[in-house]
């Protein structure tokens, strides 16, 4: 387990620039910005997802774990999230972060990033929502992952996983195994009995059509 840890924090590290990318429209072209549009919209419907639900829990803090470039700031900022806790085991995405955050006057205390694997993460603070987004993707101990988020969740996880396919897995699998990245996929009945046995009070499921096919799920406590 540790091995997959520093395996994924090695590939962050290493390809951080593209990931940032992936959420940039400044920073990709026509042609990547249509590539992104079709092949990755998980990504645009997971935002969407996530934002209508913290608008729908009225939440004023948030732990974003796996922040990565810290897209989703001024998301956060429009519906009214008044302190983010971002979480990301690679220095290298939360650079991008604090750089991110820097050209958004008036929050600079807004955000708060940390370095750490979510299974050394210490907080007093209880926040509204937990935010996983593209998260759950590298995570080799999900149930004990999901354990740890409702710790410091008062009202709700908001997360994704990515769906089980019968061609988009194999080809996945291949790509992050030549990356040296471990990545997991998961069925409708797997990640509901994850989060019964997490101990969540209700686990609503949306199926994202197209393209990756993310499951997003929201789990109450």
């Amino acid at each position: 387990m540790e091995e997959d840890h520093r395996r994924a924090e090695a590939y962050f590290n290493r390809s951080g620039q593209l990931f940032d990318s992936l959420y940039s429209e400044e920073k990709v072209g026509t042609l990547m910005h249509t590539v992104n549009r079709l092949f990755r919209s998980d990504i645009y419907i997971r935002y969407f997802l996530a934002m209508e639900h913290l608008r729908a829990a009225a939440a004023k803090t948030v732990l974003d774990v796996g922040i990565g470039g810290a897209k989703y700031a001024e998301g956060y900022i429009e519906c009214g999230i008044e302190r983010v806790t971002g979480v990301d085991i690679s220095s290298t995405m939360l650079q991008f972060a604090r750089q991110h955050v820097q050209g958004i006057p008036g929050h600079e205390n807004t955000f708060k990033f940390i370095l750490s694997d979510i299974d050394q993460f210490e907080s007093d603070e209880k926040f509204d929502v937990v935010v996983a987004m593209g998260f759950f993707d590298y995570v080799t101990d999900s149930l004990g992952t999901l354990k740890r988020l409702r710790e410091f969740c008062d009202h709700s996880v908001i997360a994704s996983f990515p769906s089980t396919s019968f061609w988009r897995t194999p080809i996945r699998k291949a790509r992050y195994w030549l990356k040296k990245c471990p990545v997991f996929f998961f069925k409708s009945s797997q990640i509901l009995d994850l989060s019964d046995r997490a101990g969540f009070a209700s686990c609503d499921l949306t199926k994202i059509e197209g393209a990756g096919m993310d499951y997003v799920a929201i789990l109450r406590k």
